[in-house]
């Protein structure tokens, strides 16, 4: 094969692993939500939504990155992944403590600010969880920056 074909390969088998990512995915989406639905325990599936787009943000960036060299992109982590990050992570982490901490698991409120609630669950993935996966890919190994 000549190297000319070779970065069409690369995209081609990019295509493939995000096929399986979303096989996978699914699968284990079916597998939270008959737990959810056996067991009445929410926690998982609030997760689930929080990690798998983190996850599927991570894959989506290596189109864009340059995975041998590490160049570190500080004000990209700190002014975007970092919040988004923080955004996406708040409502599953304050409801996991909230939910082993409270004496009546049945019986407990979790401080969630009314805005966090709507703009992570916008759709079948959460945006902020999706775009710090992105970002902090693309700020640890940037490849379209000082490029010379």
């Amino acid at each position: 094969m000549s190297k000319n074909w070779l970065p069409y390969v690369w995209k081609l088998l990019w295509v493939v692993g995000l096929i399986a990512l979303l096989l996978i995915s699914n699968e284990l989406w079916i597998k939270v939500r008959n737990h959810v639905a056996t067991t009445f325990y929410m926690t998982p599936s609030i997760w689930y939504y929080a990690t798998a787009a983190f996850v599927i943000g991570v894959y989506i960036s290596l189109l864009f990155v340059n995975v041998r060299a590490v160049k570190w992109n500080w004000p990209l982590i700190i002014c975007v992944t970092v919040p988004c990050f923080i955004i996406a992570f708040y409502f599953p982490v304050t409801y996991s403590i909230v939910q082993t901490t409270a004496s009546d698991p049945g019986n407990f409120s979790v401080p969630i600010p009314n805005w966090i609630m709507n703009i992570n669950f916008v759709g079948i993935l959460g945006i902020p969880s999706l775009v710090a996966g992105l970002t902090l890919m693309v700020g640890m190994f940037e490849r379209y920056g000082n490029q010379k």
